[in-house]
């Protein structure tokens, strides 16, 4: 197993237990893709904080009435949103080197703009949907 060994990682029968769910609906979850369990040398599913986190929300999920699709979907976005997050804070983080970097040259303006500019941002363009509304010329 990969994870680390501090973790307690537990059975699929302890999980199916603890979120109140049959093992079978947790198999099932995995071959969609909804959960990724850990497996032993044997091949034997293990289970992780992440993993019961994950069973829970797609619980509260299909609780409000969401298909197994609609909750791939959200948790798709879910995802993709703590992915931004954190690579604005990453980006935050090379904006701070950047102000602790300028008082330490006598030309902070350069040093700024040198920092400025190694960092990498990523603008990605959308394509107008074809239903959205048009300008019209007032004739």
């Amino acid at each position: 197993m990969t994870r680390d060994p501090e973790i307690a990682l537990l059975s699929i029968g302890v999980v199916a237990a603890t979120v109140g769910m049959h093992p079978q609906t947790l198999r099932e979850y995995e071959r969609q893709g909804l959960v990724e369990p850990q497996r032993t040398p044997g091949g034997t599913r293990r289970y992780g904080a992440a993993e019961l986190d994950r069973l829970r929300r797609i619980q509260a999920l299909t609780a409000e009435g969401l298909s197994l699709n609609g909750v791939r979907y959200v948790l798709e976005l879910e995802d993709r949103l703590r992915r931004a997050e954190a690579r604005v804070r990453q980006l935050e983080g090379g904006a701070g080197a950047a102000q602790s970097v300028t008082p330490l040259r006598p030309d902070h303006r350069h040093t700024t703009t040198v920092v400025t500019r190694s960092m990498s941002v990523e603008l990605v363009h959308v394509p107008r949907s074809p239903r959205s509304p048009r300008w019209r010329n007032a004739d």
